[in-house]
């Protein structure tokens, strides 16, 4: 079952379409790792799921209806961008306004519960203006899970945290996933940590989804590889797969040759000697999950 849907969304700013014809499909249950540079249109994306910005043109459907109608707004909890804390206020004060905001009866239990969860329970009568990035940030979370939400919506919740921090907030992420079944969407820069939650991807470069992927498709793309330029790649491509059946072929755009599998680069130059092909260059390559995921964002990545 779909959690969220888009279908060929736009918006535009002055002209210009930071979000252009968008498919998006999120899962039940999914860790979804929305991955962008700055500028792609992540965040409009993100504000459009949660109902806080109208497309101008397409279609989103979260939990099979308008993300702005009542009943689908309150199963949906969202981070996006800074929390929008009052900085004179404590972190019980934010959460008990959100709370009466939101309507919930009787809820200091609620936020007492929430706090400990995040980790916030001893910081009593200190300001939030006084708190560090990663204190914010959980405490942001805990704001989005007041409603007891079904999706969480998070916009760079790792943004500006130390290690330790972006590893905390991972651990929380990760519990409400596997423990309370809340599906979550989260977009990052710290792809290490993405790369241990996510069980599902999508790319956005220049507004427009490039590729959605399983955790699975990312492992085996990320496979260490045999890299191949040779003076006639298209000849070589056909000589080698037929000579290596067993092995995974990629063609790239700069006309060099990816060879994925149990392959020796020995074994792939005799082959290519013996068809009289001139090879230009063989090496073994160690790919890593940025590399594979900065290809995909950067201009030079064709799909």
């Amino acid at each position: 079952m779909n959690v969220i849907e888009t279908h060929r969304l736009v918006k535009t700013f002055g002209g210009r379409a930071a979000v252009d014809q968008f498919d998006m499909h999120v899962n039940q249950g999914d860790v979804y790792g929305f991955v962008g540079r700055n500028g792609a249109g992540k965040t409009t994306v993100m504000r459009m799921l949660a109902g806080l910005a109208a497309a101008d043109g397409g279609e989103v459907r979260v939990f099979g209806t308008d993300p702005k109608e009542a009943g689908t707004s309150r199963r949906i909890g969202a981070l996006i961008e800074a929390p929008g804390l009052y900085g004179s206020m404590t972190a019980y004060d934010n959460m008990m306004l959100k709370a009466l905001a939101l309507g919930l009866v009787d809820p200091k239990d609620k936020v007492r519960n929430l706090l400990a969860f995040t980790g916030l329970s001893g910081v009593g009568s200190k300001k939030t203006r006084h708190f560090s990035m990663g204190m914010k940030q959980r405490l942001g979370l805990a704001l989005a899970l007041l409603g007891d939400p079904d999706l969480l919506l998070l916009d760079e919740p790792l943004n500006g945290l130390d290690p330790e921090g972006a590893r905390e907030v991972r651990q929380l992420i990760m519990h409400l996933n596997d423990q309370r079944g809340i599906t979550v969407v989260v977009s990052s820069h710290v792809l290490e940590q993405l790369g241990k939650m996510a069980t599902r991807y999508g790319v956005i470069r220049e507004g427009r989804m490039v590729r959605e992927m399983s955790a699975a498709d990312v492992d085996q793309e990320c496979s260490d590889f045999l890299r191949l330029d040779a003076a006639n790649p298209t000849l070589a491509l056909a000589v080698l797969q037929e000579r290596f059946p067993a092995l995974r072929f990629q063609s790239m755009p700069d006309a060099s040759i990816r060879m994925f599998g149990s392959v020796d680069a020995g074994e792939v130059g005799s082959a290519l000697n013996e068809a009289g092909i001139a090879i230009q260059g063989l090496y073994a390559h160690k790919r890593d999950l940025e590399e594979f995921f900065v290809e995909m964002m950067g201009a030079e990545y064709r799909g």
